[in-house]
């Protein structure tokens, strides 16, 4: 029996996949590989698969991990090459190893959220933007299992950024937390709409770019 870690890219199309329909289909693609995945006991067996910090619907991500339990005697860097045929666009094994640290040592996010002017002045909001982001305080209304709270942002976003990629776009970038509190890229948005309305951009993207440990190390 071994633990192997997996990364995995969720770009285009497939961020629409829920986080259930995910799970389903690499339940499927393990089937379909030939890869082994061990399972709980009982009459309703369960496959031994979990994923670190599930991803928020419509958002993409190239840093994914995904942990499993596979009871073929396998190398895990074998683990992509077999996979990937079985994956639908947009879904990618990019590595697998054997783990290194726990799941509860997750604790940051580097993440980008693509502003998108139709105006064509995205340029001469990029001040505007970093001001606000630079504040000592920024409270947002955000949904939690418990309900609705606030939350001031400001504690749990660092090493920000907003560049100016095109007349239309402003691309911003920080490292969020990721647990207690599970600040997603969409939240960053929602500090626009609810204390700077006249940046609030015509449409946006969100990107997952890495995952780090407390030391601010890529979590393997």
């Amino acid at each position: 029996m071994t633990k192997c870690r997996i990364r995995f890219e969720k770009t285009g199309r497939a961020k629409y996949i829920s986080h259930l329909d995910l799970m389903r289909t690499f339940q499927h693609a393990f089937i379909r590989s030939g890869i082994r995945i061990k399972h709980t006991e009982g009459f309703n067996p369960h496959p031994y698969i979990s994923m670190a910090l599930p991803l928020q619907l419509g958002c993409e991500s190239l840093c994914e991990v995904l942990d499993i339990q596979i009871e073929d005697d396998m190398r895990p860097d074998t683990i992509p090459e077999k996979l990937n045929p079985w994956l639908p666009e947009g879904i990618r094994a990019i590595s697998a190893a054997l783990p290194v640290n726990k799941v509860g040592l997750l604790k940051y996010v580097r993440c980008s959220v693509t502003l998108i002017y139709d105006d064509g002045k995205a340029s001469e909001r990029r001040g505007a933007v970093l001001e606000l982001f630079g504040r000592d305080k920024l409270v947002i209304t955000k949904k939690t299992k418990r309900g609705v709270g606030e939350l001031d942002l400001a504690p749990y976003v660092s090493e920000l950024s907003v560049e100016v990629k095109s007349e239309t776009e402003l691309e911003l970038t920080a490292l969020v937390s990721a647990v207690e509190p599970t600040v997603n890229p969409s939240n960053l948005l929602d500090a626009i709409k609810q204390n700077a309305a006249e940046l609030e951009p015509d449409f946006a993207r969100f990107l997952r770019l890495e995952v780090y440990d407390g030391d601010r190390k890529v979590f393997r």
